[in-house]
């Protein structure tokens, strides 16, 4: 497990790099989520065509026969592992530390897991997760952003920050007056590799692309405390 250097301005947010076995293992789970075919459309807020689960949280397989039946991707210990070490390290024990409702140390657990295949138009818009924590993996990015910031270039000021929004996952925050700022990321093909995780109640979207007929592909996930 390993830190990376993100440009972002929120402290609440983490970075860090995938062991190149744990990607390669995630990146063939993918195809085999999506030629599976199990849709997480109903569950998500994303205005995508193709989001499938790679696993079901035991409320959703409990609630019908049917969700018993389904095949979802086999997990490998070392992708799991690999979360909750990232989800316990010390950029994030301090938020873990506000979590005072519990009488006692309880243990963290991958609750849910999906697939985004983002398409050409398509767009998550402002939303959270449900979980203590939630991370974002990005598998394929398949285009240009420098393309991507000509598409539509801005010059005016949106909240605190100039950011050409194109493309780009964005964190919505407050500022002290009470203004909403947005902490732009330039996502990019060096990112793909690389994980945030971040508190799960952390407000975040993510912009359209439009230069490229491929996928964007991201892996999310929710972890929650087992009590």
């Amino acid at each position: 497990m390993s830190n990376w250097t993100s440009p972002i301005r929120s402290s609440r947010v983490s970075s860090f790099d995938l062991p190149p076995e744990v990607f390669n293992w995630l990146k063939k789970a993918c195809d085999e989520a999506k030629q599976k075919g199990s849709r997480a459309n109903k569950h998500l807020l994303g205005h995508m065509k193709e989001e499938y689960h790679l696993v079901a949280s035991t409320q959703q397989i409990n609630q019908t026969k049917k969700w018993k039946e389904i095949q979802f991707v086999k997990m490998d210990k070392n992708f799991i592992d690999f979360l909750l070490q990232c989800a316990s390290s010390k950029s994030l024990s301090q938020y873990l530390s506000d979590v005072t409702f519990l009488s006692e140390d309880r243990p963290l657990y991958l609750h849910s897991l999906w697939v985004n295949y983002m398409k050409k138009h398509e767009f998550n818009p402002p939303h959270k997760h449900s979980g203590v924590l939630s991370f974002i993996i990005f598998v394929k990015i398949p285009y240009d952003l420098k393309k991507e910031e000509k598409k539509f270039v801005m010059d005016r000021e949106y909240g605190y920050n100039f950011c050409t929004h194109t493309s780009k996952l964005a964190f919505l925050n407050t500022a002290a007056d009470g203004k909403i700022f947005l902490d732009c990321i330039n996502v990019d093909k060096s990112f793909e590799g690389k994980m945030l995780m971040f508190p799960s109640a952390q407000m975040h979207e993510v912009f359209p692309f439009y230069t490229s007929n491929g996928y964007r592909i991201t892996v999310s996930g929710n972890i929650r405390l087992k009590v």
